[in-house]
């Protein structure tokens, strides 16, 4: 009898893993992506015949919240959805919802004070099983994370984005040894956004072509939305308005099935300020009512908090089971007290004989290990600051030395005399301090560098010596000499 029903357990258990397998997107319904509000419509109104079935509809009826904005009510179907496979012993599916759950959470544009338990939990899964795939996704989302955690002014800048430059880079590290798209896709995702910090708009529209071409593999359509959107993001902040409407119009056209809402509440946002940095007012005022309906519909404070109180939830649970297992292995041990003792000090003794063998010999190495690592890092800093020192002393030698710019037309241009610099299409209107002006043809963005510091970029089409101003007003600023030269809104001295 004990035969048989060891045969009809196994059967059951082979059954079960052909079925669903352990791999979470054996749980996934194509319908959900398509049309999620339709998929809720339609959700079985009976009970589920097991509890891995409940799991696998919980798991849809999460992303379905997902997809539609509401966030705070997917991150509760998911938690659940991740116990139910826990306690159906699907390990695998559990610890790669623990990532997806992470996203939503760390997806929440006003809340950061999340503790990162999921992504934490992910991580381990991951090392443990040797996966190039979950070591590539882990890191993405460790370099993301980055980006919002590093606020402290006192660490420079340039420090901040190569140390998440370098986070990224791991993640793509592990993404081509995996050769998967989607790892692939969010790894030149991470380096696009530490390209487009470092203001290299080139390198990130390349990183964004390059997600591109794997998301494609993928037949997402939300990944166009993103490649368009972004890229019109790059030229937004080149201040070439007219290119970033352009990609900004073609992202508006992408049908988005999922994460509309706060989609289109982005996309919107963008466009109404290319269209004010246009003057074009009637379109700017078209996409700022349009933004401000989806401010208006989409409450984030209520969201984050509502995500926050589940995660809490979530470790309160687990913290209690944790002490739940503490008390069974305390019982055990009490019962079971004289051979646990036995084994504990057979252990101890090991692990001492262990300790005093080895313990000089591995600090010893540790510290010079240590050692070799601090000096590395500091001579890749010293390095750089040493390159980038060396770059900014020559460029103010050539200045310092020379005194004078030479135009196109051979005339000399003395920066002592020179107050501002106008630009009108093709052509630079050069004034000077004795009332003389000079016309040449050229761009505004190749005279500035040739210019020492005291010469800012005030407006897009004017460059004014910081010597000459005597007075500040709201749009523009007073030479010397009385005239008035335009400011932009958000130029600051």
């Amino acid at each position: 009898m004990r035969r048989i029903t060891l045969l009809v357990l196994f059967a059951l258990s082979s059954l079960l893993s052909s079925v669903y397998g352990q791999d979470l997107k054996q749980f996934a319904d194509p319908r959900v992506e398509k049309d999620p509000g339709g998929y809720l419509a339609h959700i079985p109104q009976n009970y589920p015949a097991t509890t891995i079935q409940a799991a696998g509809i919980l798991y849809n009826v999460g992303h379905c919240l997902q997809y539609l904005n509401q966030e705070e009510k997917a991150t509760q179907v998911l938690i659940n959805a991740k116990k139910l496979f826990e306690i159906s012993g699907f390990t695998t599916a559990a610890n790669d919802l623990a990532l997806e759950i992470h996203t939503i959470v760390s997806s929440q544009e006003h809340y950061k004070s999340v503790n990162n338990n999921f992504i934490s939990e992910y991580f381990s899964f991951a090392q443990k099983t040797h996966s190039d795939e979950r070591l590539a996704l882990a890191y993405y989302e460790f370099g993301s994370d980055a980006l919002d955690v590093w606020e402290n002014d006192s660490i420079p800048k340039q420090y901040r984005l190569d140390s998440t430059r370098t986070i990224f880079e791991t993640a793509l590290r592990f993404a081509k040894k995996s050769k998967k798209p989607i790892p692939l896709s969010k790894a030149y995702k991470g380096l696009f956004v530490v390209a487009l910090n470092n203001e290299d708009y080139t390198a990130a529209r390349n990183y964004l072509d390059q997600s591109l071409f794997y998301a494609k593999k993928e037949g997402d359509t939300y990944n166009t939305f993103s490649h368009h959107y972004n890229t019109g993001l790059t030229y937004f902040y080149q201040e070439n308005y007219s290119s970033a409407v352009k990609w900004l119009k073609l992202a508006e056209t992408i049908p988005l099935p999922r994460y509309q809402l706060k989609t289109k509440r982005v996309l919107y946002k963008k466009l109404m300020q290319s269209y004010d940095a246009l003057n074009d007012q009637p379109n700017r005022r078209h996409y700022q009512k349009l933004f401000m309906d989806l401010e208006a519909k989409i409450n984030d404070e209520a969201q984050n908090i509502a995500i926050h109180e589940a995660q809490q939830k979530y470790n309160a649970d687990e913290k209690d089971r944790q002490i739940s297992n503490l008390e069974l292995f305390k019982d055990k041990f009490y019962k079971n007290r004289l051979v646990f003792g036995i084994l504990l000090f057979l252990v101890f003794l090991l692990a001492l004989y262990s300790f005093v063998r080895w313990k000089k010999l591995d600090r010893h190495k540790r510290t010079l290990e240590k050692e070799k690592l601090q000096v590395q890092e500091e001579k890749q800093v010293i390095e750089r600051i040493h390159h980038k020192t060396v770059e900014e002393l020559e460029k103010v030698k050539s200045i310092v030395t020379e005194e004078h710019i030479t135009l196109k037309d051979n005339t000399k241009v003395y920066l002592n005399d020179l107050m501002y610099i106008k630009a009108e299409d093709h052509y630079l209107h050069l004034f000077n301090a004795d009332a003389k002006k000079h016309l040449v043809r050229g761009k505004i963005s190749q005279i500035i560098e040739e210019l020492p510091p005291n010469f800012v970029k005030c407006h897009r089409s004017y460059i004014v010596n910081t010597n000459f101003i005597a007075t500040y007003g709201r749009g523009f600023v007073v030479l010397k000499n009385k005239e008035e030269v335009p400011t932009s809104r958000n130029f600051k001295f």
